[in-house]
């Protein structure tokens, strides 16, 4: 009897894999900027632009509608440096945060940040105040051919992502959903550690006691 349940757990623990902490970051450039308070007010076109944050690769919310994941980006970790300045998340964060993924939608693959939603690019909220709505956002979305990607499981997206194949982007700061600084996308890696199964003989030994 403990033989067979040692072995049924051993084929648990080979059919189990850990999530991954996958790591996002997006490059780019100030093409221009009409904010003239604030922080970002010191901006000026053609400093350099980046976004930085992390995500389980487990903790995901998938559309009813259409074919897209949104991935919960750890908020703790998502900074935004343009030029000299470097801004975090909107503290308490609004909602649920995503980092959406594309796939065959139809006929495109893409990436987009989102907030409260799934299906759409909705952007994502900094700490950094204004005038008309509470936070400055930041839009992200951008689109490829249909073979960027081959599914939505993020672990499978692992790489960089440029001008090549690239079909569309939407990249910027904005106020109450106006556009207030124009960002040029450069590129995007997505990478971390991929999750290996742990089939050792004292992992299952563990389980079982």
């Amino acid at each position: 009897m403990k033989l067979m349940a040692i072995v049924v757990l051993g084929l648990m623990v080979a059919g189990a894999a850990s999530a991954a902490t996958v790591e996002v970051v997006v490059t780019g450039s100030v093409e221009w900027n009409s904010i003239n308070f604030g922080q970002f007010g010191s901006v000026g076109s053609g400093d350099p632009v980046t976004i930085e944050f992390t995500l389980d690769s487990e903790n995901y919310a998938d559309s009813t509608t259409y074919p897209t994941r949104g991935y919960v980006v750890d908020t703790s970790t998502f900074m935004l440096t343009i030029g000299s300045v470097v801004v975090g998340a909107q503290d308490p964060y609004p909602g649920d945060p995503y980092f959406v993924l594309r796939d065959n939608d139809p006929a495109v693959d893409g990436f987009f940040l989102s907030t409260n939603s799934v299906d759409w690019p909705m952007g994502f909220f900094t700490d950094e105040p204004v005038m008309l709505d509470p936070f400055f956002a930041c839009m992200y979305e951008v689109g490829y051919g249909e073979d960027a990607l081959s599914s939505l499981d993020i672990l499978d997206a692992f790489g960089t992502y440029d001008y090549t194949g690239l079909t569309n982007f939407y990249f910027g700061i904005t106020d109450m959903w106006m556009d207030a600084m124009g960002l040029e996308f450069i590129h995007m890696t997505i990478s971390g550690t991929t999750p290996v199964e742990d089939t050792s003989w004292g992992s299952i030994k563990a389980m079982y006691r």
